[in-house]
């Protein structure tokens, strides 16, 4: 599992591939549960001094806190319902209080941008569709950690109506950014995004290319196939970062489900074998093998 920084994901040609051999956007759920924990981290003496001397609010206070006055309170609000979704606890919100964080989210524009922050996860979280207008606005803003957390959002709540937005992402400079556009891409499997995908197999970025691959692949693309055969070829060298070679590997293999492609498919019987060391890998090839 990838570790990014909540405030400052970064991509690069060390980095590895975003997808995992889960179904639609369940790892970015688990990936923005690391970066909730980081904040929590750094925290640290604040909060524990906060829930020292009272006790941990409920969902309902923490809505009320998101009006406050004071922008200290109104942003860990934000943070605490991010958090509260994220390690799943089951919070009601009934279609007043969606509409309401929605708009907190649209109202906290020229705020600190840690408020959009939390609030687009937490209106990823709760899959809620009439906050798409709003997240694919986000796309756009001049905070870059906004703009992942939107595409985060956008990817998580999985309504098409989210790709335009994700495809501008795509262009963004930014490499955390693309890289998350590329997710979102994915998970909503954008036709319109094809041949900007495919420009990014050229992509001397190695994360960016293989993610790009692998969202192809959802998109029953062949032109992913040479990118997918070399992420299946990757060898492990028994050396910190192994784990980025079989995140490769096991989503070569899943993007390989989405194609009845021969080529792949030896590939998966290679993996399959005894001469493949890593043994979470094979089973993932033998398990394809037998679908």
């Amino acid at each position: 599992m990838p570790e990014i920084s909540a405030k400052s994901p970064q991509g690069g040609s060390n980095e590895p591939p975003l997808y995992a051999p889960e179904t639609g956007f369940s790892l970015f759920l688990k990936l923005f549960i690391v970066p909730a924990g980081i904040v929590a981290v750094a925290l640290g003496i604040f909060l524990l001094g906060t829930f020292a001397l009272q006790h941990p609010k409920t969902a309902g206070q923490y809505l009320q806190e998101l009006k406050s006055d004071s922008t200290e309170r109104r942003w860990q609000a934000a943070f605490e319902l991010s958090r509260m979704l994220s390690q799943g606890e089951k919070i009601k919100f009934d279609d007043k209080l969606r509409a309401d964080l929605v708009q907190s989210f649209v109202d906290a524009k020229k705020d600190d941008p840690r408020i959009r922050e939390y609030l687009a996860l937490v209106l990823g979280n709760l899959k809620e569709k009439s906050a798409v207008p709003a997240l694919s606005e986000a796309v756009h803003d001049e905070s870059n950690d906004v703009k992942i957390y939107s595409l985060w959002a956008l990817g998580n709540i999985e309504d098409p109506a989210g790709g335009p937005a994700a495809l501008v992402g795509l262009s963004d400079p930014d490499p955390a950014v693309k890289r998350m556009a590329v997710g979102a891409l994915s998970s909503l499997r954008y036709a319109p995004a094809k041949n900007d995908l495919r420009a990014n197999l050229e992509s001397s970025n190695q994360a960016i290319r293989y993610d790009s691959a692998v969202a192809l692949a959802r998109l029953k693309d062949e032109k992913s196939v040479p990118v997918l055969k070399e992420m299946m070829r990757l060898k492990a060298e028994g050396k910190p970062g192994d784990e980025i070679i079989q995140s490769a590997k096991l989503a070569a293999i899943e993007g390989a489900k989405e194609l009845n492609n021969s080529t792949l498919r030896e590939q998966v019987k290679l993996l399959s074998g005894s001469d493949e060391p890593d043994l979470k890998v094979r089973a993932a090839a033998l398990q394809t093998l037998k679908n």
